[in-house]
């Protein structure tokens, strides 16, 4: 057989490829998980990692005293795939390809200097020339003519491809105190254009009400010859998280953030499960942390979503759907009563369950939902039975007082008007019903007084006792309703309005009818 071989040289084009894919935040990610790598492999006691960004010159500097890169790696700098990661260390990162796609994406003329611990200081560069036009992949390095300090290196990204201002730095901060908040907690420094960052972490924001305190599961995965380390905490937060997006699921991988406040389908977030994403919900928060050697972690190559297909994580995935899901339905529950019987309870401890298996949570390790509280509406339903099953015609009037009770709640800026038309409707049917079907006045009668509002008034007096003043107050209303329709400027109508208005017409439903609104 003639045997004949394939060129596989990749083409440059692949660095342009990825350009769209990453913004400031992602690219910058990319290298600071570099220096970590580095720092965590060589066990030195200290990392710093500055980062200079200038809005005016547009360029980006980012340096750091992690180890520096060895001279016979500093191909590793631009060859795609090649990496100082082995797939069995508990790093960061092992695909190889980030901080190449993170420098060329961010700048077109790139300089990296690096001087590997105590040894000579070495300078790599390259630009879009090189990137688009030469289909060599020699790269040639020197020597630099200033010594960096040992240990350290600095990236130089000049002619950058996206545009700085201070919201994108002030984004980046953020984005970089959440990520690294467990290496800022052991003493890792970063600072971005001299502010020191300060971690931000999601396992201090708990609430503790009694037997709800949060719970932490914890686990060995085997793998082959490995293990994996799986902790699942979940629990009610102080605060809702649905302003400030930050309830839902938070993912680490060997310590750094991977995936923040998650909620959608992927982990569990739907109809049959957690539930959908809502405000009743939004106290509920679970952070797993995964540990182990970097091809055990089910991250995607840019470290910035969760790998839906890895093994690690389709083996954890019910167990945090099964925890979740129990906090939520305590969050769903407690809802309207958050401020008496959640946040006042700011002290407390974290349950700790080891499992022999992390497939799924025992029912019995997980908080039991207390009884939902009946909302007034099913009260009042349920008081009135009785009532409109002996006079149907009633039922539309509770109905009624339900909805402005419900529109009440709503944040709608023109809500009192739509109350105000609904409760002086529901009195002008109410006479109607009250007239026809409770006193049986005839058909005549009727037809001859409803086309004028006092008449009706009038007819309703003869039959139950109605204070002048009330009347008065009716009239009032139903003047301001008028309004509404036939004046150019709109009246203005305020909440306690709406609520003595509803009062009146809750007491005279009552007298008419027997309907109890006292629930």
């Amino acid at each position: 057989m003639n045997t004949k071989i394939l060129d596989a040289t990749p083409e440059k084009r692949i660095f342009l490829s990825i350009i769209s894919e990453y913004d400031l935040k992602r690219s910058l990610c990319e290298l600071v998980d570099n220096a970590i790598d580095l720092w965590s492999k060589q066990k030195r006691s200290d990392l710093e990692i500055e980062i200079l960004a200038d809005e005016r010159q547009r360029t980006l500097c980012i340096k750091d005293n992690a180890g520096g890169i060895e001279e016979l790696k500093l191909d590793h700098i631009v060859s795609p795939g090649k990496t100082t990661n082995e797939i069995s260390d508990d790093v960061i990162g092992y695909f190889g390809v980030g901080s190449k796609r993170a420098v060329v994406a961010l700048a077109e003329n790139i300089a990296i200097h690096s001087r590997f611990e105590k040894a000579k200081t070495f300078t790599v560069e390259f630009d879009q020339h090189w990137i688009t036009q030469d289909p060599d992949w020699h790269l040639p390095y020197i020597e630099a003519k200033n010594e960096l300090d040992p240990y350290t290196t600095l990236i130089e990204l000049n002619k950058l491809r996206i545009q700085l201002s201070s919201n994108e730095i002030a984004d980046l901060k953020k984005q970089l105190s959440e990520v690294y908040a467990k290496y800022l907690d052991r003493g890792a420094v970063i600072k971005v254009n001299g502010d020191k960052l300060n971690a931000i972490k999601f396992d201090d924001q708990w609430s503790y009400p009694p037997n709800l305190f949060p719970t932490k599961f914890s686990a060995l995965i085997p793998i082959e010859d490995r293990k994996v380390d799986i902790e699942i905490l979940s629990g009610l937060i102080n605060h809702p998280g649905d302003p400030d997006d930050s309830y839902g699921v938070f993912v680490y991988c060997n310590n750094r953030l991977i995936a923040r406040a998650l909620t959608d389908f992927s982990i569990g977030f739907s109809s049959g499960l957690i539930g959908n994403p809502h405000y009743n919900i939004s106290l509920v928060r679970t952070i797993v942390n995964i540990k182990g050697q970097s091809r055990d972690m089910p991250w995607d190559s840019s470290k910035s979503g969760i790998n839906l297909k890895h093994p690690i994580f389709q083996a954890i995935r019910q167990s945090i759907i099964d925890v979740t899901k129990r906090y939520a339905q305590v969050s769903r529950s407690l809802q309207g009563r958050w401020n008496d019987e959640i946040f006042p309870y700011k002290t407390g401890h974290v349950s700790a369950e080891k499992l022999e298996t992390i497939a799924s949570i025992p029912k019995s390790y997980l908080p039991t939902p207390p009884a939902s509280k009946q909302k007034w509406h099913q009260k009042i339903a349920d008081a009135n039975t009785a009532i409109i099953v002996q006079k149907p015609w009633v039922s539309g009037l509770l109905e009624s007082i339900m909805a402005v009770d419900i529109i009440s709640k709503l944040p709608l800026s023109q809500k009192n008007r739509i109350s105000l038309i609904i409760l002086d409707s529901s009195i002008e049917i109410a006479y109607k019903e009250f007239l026809v079907n409770e006193k049986n006045i005839g058909k005549q009668t009727f037809k001859n007084i409803v086309e004028n509002r006092a008449d009706v008034e009038k007819e309703i007096r003869k039959h139950i006792n109605i204070d002048r003043a009330i009347i008065q107050k009716i009239n009032h209303f139903y003047k301001l309703r008028c309004d509404l329709i036939h004046q150019q400027a709109t009246p203005n109508i305020t909440d306690l309005q709406i609520e003595d208005y509803r009062s009146i017409i809750e007491g005279l439903l009552h007298d008419m009818f027997g309907l109890d609104f006292s629930s």
